[in-house]
């Protein structure tokens, strides 16, 4: 009887730590392990088929991550089950709020982010990273009868107040463009929201006046929400992100980042990635625009070797 306690006891501490922080498992999706060996990429990294990939996202960015651990969609969602797919590598999902995602991939409890994820220098210093295979900026969605400006100017924000979802990327750098416009004696308020869901219908009610976001979220939210006639999108003109997947610095993570690389490489030149970009956004967020970008990832075989003393 006190071995059956003790086995059950362990059980449920296993299961209680698997679900920490909220996350959400997903059983691992079927991918076909067989190998085209006629096909050069397929034959080179043909070792991955097979194995299993933890993938983290968080369920709520729109058009990118979208639903629970059993049906997730969204151009994140479909650009790494194109390489996993490709390659043979089954996926084990988890969805977790996004800000533990990060702290689950230095502990290895995930392999990699499917979530909208760009580079910082703090990030550059703990983790690597593969090619980019989208880019992102900041814009904001207001009502078109308020007469928003077109050049992105933010004076016109002046004594106005922008949401956005609380603790996420695009509300942080909201908030530094707030701070750095109150040094110019433009003060703008700021409203945080729970959930990226609630973020455009507070414009739309006049519980704020502006939604700041993601470009490719306002453009998906505007014409998917049926906001179209009511909103206006104002470019920030805010530096350009790549999008990217980011790993533990571990050897075995090695051959997961050549692999990517040259598949979103390949991704690129054959239109897939602007193929789901249109899909999504109609609009191609793959190319490299034009501007400031705010930070480059080191990429290829030299992934791991920069940024490591």
């Amino acid at each position: 009887m006190k071995k059956t306690l003790v086995c059950l006891a362990v059980a449920l501490s296993l299961f209680t730590t698997a679900f920490a922080n909220g996350a959400k498992e997903a059983p691992a999706s079927e991918a076909p392990v067989k190998v085209d060996m006629s096909d050069p990429l397929k034959a080179k990294w043909a070792s991955l088929a097979g194995k299993t990939l933890r993938v983290g996202t968080g369920g709520v960015q729109l058009g990118w991550t979208m639903g629970d651990a059993s049906n997730l969609e969204g151009m994140d969602i479909d650009v790494i089950k194109y390489i996993c797919d490709y390659y043979g590598i089954k996926i084990q999902w988890t969805v977790s709020e996004y800000s533990s995602l990060w702290g689950m991939v230095q502990n290895g409890v995930i392999d990699t982010i499917a979530n909208l994820t760009t580079v910082n220098k703090d990030r550059l210093k703990l983790y690597w990273f593969t090619n980019t295979y989208a880019w992102e900026s900041y814009s904001i969605a207001g009502r078109k009868a308020d007469g928003i400006p077109a050049d992105g100017d933010m004076a016109y924000w002046n004594g106005k107040t922008l949401c956005g979802e609380a603790g996420s990327n695009a509300t942080l750098v909201m908030e530094q463009i707030i701070a750095a416009q109150k040094e110019k004696g433009i003060t703008i308020k700021e409203l945080d929201l729970d959930a990226a869901a609630v973020v455009f219908p507070a414009v739309a009610q006049k519980r704020a006046d502006g939604a700041f976001q993601c470009t490719s979220t306002v453009a998906y939210a505007v014409q998917k929400s049926g906001y179209s006639d009511m909103m206006f999108v104002q470019d920030v003109k805010w530096k350009n992100m790549p999008i990217v997947y980011g790993w533990a610095r571990k050897e075995s993570n090695k051959e997961y980042i050549l692999a990517f690389n040259e598949l979103i490489d390949q991704m690129h030149k054959d239109g897939t990635l602007a193929k789901f970009s249109q899909k999504w956004f109609n609009q191609d967020v793959t190319k490299l625009p034009e501007g400031e970008v705010n930070y480059v990832t080191t990429t290829g075989d030299n992934a791991w070797q920069s940024y490591q003393k």
